[in-house]
């Protein structure tokens, strides 16, 4: 009976020694897996680190606002009280003066839009651009026509009024011209990108577009469009 127990007794403890080993085995694949864990997670947030660190975080540029309507009209009469004064002191002045600071307080593709509308007149893409270019330098040329006829020019607010389709009627009197002063009327209205610019200059009940369209109607019935554009 002891010689049976024998070899039962070393099967067991052969049995119990594996199952150890198996164990151990596992504990220390949990140990080694949890350890490997830990160290990647190390290494993500090191490399988290690292790049925070080396990406630059974006800046916020903030986008200027247009002028509201206010403003625009403020700046422009300012604008151009200061172009009168200059011709007073220097004449060859006006001309660089209207480019750079009256020429920008028109929208000139609006107004030739506007002229081209009564006439019905089609315009391929540079005929296009040329007409605006045309009717830019003739507005231009007549404003500096008419600062430089006299010495005395200077421009007073008069009124504000919303017309009809959100624009702005601005009134003005013109000092300089007659002894009773002349007025003129500024139709501001508002662009595509929000700001506000001069779309019609009224005068003696008179537009600027309305003149313009007769114009280029009489021009066009003469000459047809190429015509026209040559001797705009």
């Amino acid at each position: 009976m002891r010689s049976l127990n024998t070899p039962i007794l070393a099967l067991l403890l052969s049995l119990s020694t594996v199952s150890c080993a198996e164990e151990s085995e596992v504990e220390n694949t949990h140990v080694t897996a949890k350890t490997a864990a830990i160290e990647n997670t190390q290494e993500v947030n090191e490399v988290n680190e690292i790049s925070a660190k080396a990406i630059p975080t974006p800046e916020v540029v903030e986008v200027a606002k247009p002028a509201g309507p206010v403003q625009t009209i403020q700046t422009a009469i300012v604008k151009l009280n200061q172009l009168t004064t200059v011709a007073t002191y220097s004449p060859q002045l006006v001309g660089r003066l209207i480019q750079t600071e009256v020429a920008p307080l028109f929208d000139f593709d609006h107004i030739a839009s506007e002229i081209a509308l009564v006439s019905n007149l089609r315009l391929g893409n540079e005929e296009q651009a040329y007409f605006v270019t045309k009717i830019k330098q003739n507005i231009v040329t007549s404003l500096l026509s008419r600062l430089t006829q006299t010495r005395s020019t200077s421009f007073a607010f008069i009124s504000a009024r919303p017309i009809i389709g959100g624009s702005i009627s601005v009134k003005l009197r013109v000092n300089g011209y007659y002894s009773y002063g002349m007025f003129l009327d500024l139709i501001f209205h508002q662009t595509a990108d929000q700001s506000w610019k001069i779309a019609d200059i009224v005068l003696n009940n008179d537009s600027l577009i309305n003149y313009y369209q007769k114009m280029v109607l009489i021009k066009l019935r003469r000459y047809g469009v190429y015509g026209m554009l040559g001797r705009l």
